[in-house]
């Protein structure tokens, strides 16, 4: 039985990332900046003509592009609240996805690596009576599956680009293995959270070590600790069949829509993108958005879209605008809607 709400401890919140992989993570901006510069100056000159690409653009596209996007996050609210279902709180659809777009926001609006935006989850969640380890373990199953999907459609691109000659067999077993492995890994980290004994020992080196080196300024019980792992394990049990097959699906839903929604900013502007160079590029700029220091791959991004599709053999013109939209439609609007999600559910309860 769990202790009193005003008693419980909440788990340790992860630290920030180290100096030296704060300095590793500036210079790699910096480099990609400099990239930057060096492959967007000479589509300089079509920029006007991107310009003029608004002005003859089939807008009804530019709507179905929108709308497909609002189905994408659907597909992600739907999957957090599955990976929700089990645990003790109870949270509305529509409430659910102003809660991820108030993340989104936040995470650009207090650049710390992903931590303001956990953050926010945790407390936003606690209002709708979820615990902390329940917020994170539920963000955890989210981002994992959400790789597994990503990773699914950068493979699709790579099995192109092999079938076209263009990436060596190596290149291509690499891929392969990297994805096993990543499956491999959260299999075992699943058996693990089912596995109570060799949970309890993690636990009990966690508290040890933590009591030893911090003590002073947090100390934890490991009986208390071990209640609340008793109590999530028992939870973890309603990840039954149909909801183990439901988050997948929820998550490949959530990648290919807003694939989609990129191929759609091209149809905007009368051009038909193969579904080869749109899986190839999304996994780029996926990558990319990745590297950078800044959240989301804050404006770097948004001109690293264009460049990418140019390599893919996109006009120039037609990367710069459809890039710009894309990025306009999946990342400023969905951003700009979590600001005002995050005042109404501050407000809410």
């Amino acid at each position: 039985m769990l202790p009193p709400v005003s008693n419980r401890v909440s788990p340790a919140q992860p630290k920030s990332h180290p100096r030296r992989t704060n300095w590793i993570r500036w210079g790699i901006s910096i480099l990609l900046l400099a990239l930057l510069i060096y492959f967007f100056w000479p589509m300089v000159g079509e920029i006007k003509e991107a310009a003029a690409l608004f002005r003859r653009a089939q807008w009804i596209w530019f709507l179905v592009a929108l709308a497909v996007q609002m189905l994408s996050y659907s597909s992600l609210t739907w999957l957090n609240a599955l990976a929700l279902r089990p645990f003790s709180g109870r949270i509305g659809f529509f409430q659910l996805t102003a809660v991820l777009t108030s993340m989104a926001f936040i995470a650009v609006a207090l650049p710390s690596a992903g931590l303001s935006g956990v953050a926010l989850r945790v407390h936003l969640l606690r209002k709708y009576k979820y615990l902390p380890e329940e917020s994170l373990f539920s963000l955890m199953v989210e981002t994992t599956l959400e790789l597994i999907a990503l990773a699914t459609v950068a493979l699709v691109g790579i099995i192109y680009l092999v079938r076209r000659g263009r990436l060596s067999d190596d290149s291509f077993l690499f891929a392969i293995v990297a994805g096993v492995c990543t499956l491999v890994v959260f299999w075992y980290f699943w058996r693990l959270l089912n596995n109570y004994s060799r949970s309890r020992r993690l636990l009990g080196l966690f508290v040890e070590r933590w009591n030893r080196l911090a003590g002073r300024v947090k100390r934890f019980d490991l009986d208390y600790l071990d209640d609340r792992l008793r109590f999530f394990q028992k939870n973890l049990k309603h990840y039954d069949l149909p909801l183990l097959i439901k988050l997948p699906l929820s998550a490949y839903g959530k990648v290919i829509l807003d694939v989609l929604t990129m191929g759609f900013c091209f149809r905007l502007f009368g051009y038909e993108i193969s579904p080869s160079s749109l899986f190839v590029g999304y996994g780029l700029v996926l990558t990319f958005s990745g590297l950078t220091v800044l959240p989301g791959g804050l404006v770097m991004t948004d001109a690293f879209v264009p460049i990418i599709f140019s390599w893919l053999r996109v006009p120039a013109s037609v990367a710069i605008a459809a890039g710009l939209t894309y990025r306009l439609i999946a990342f400023w609007l969905v951003r700009f809607v979590g600001y005002l999600c995050w005042l109404w559910l501050e407000k809410d309860k």
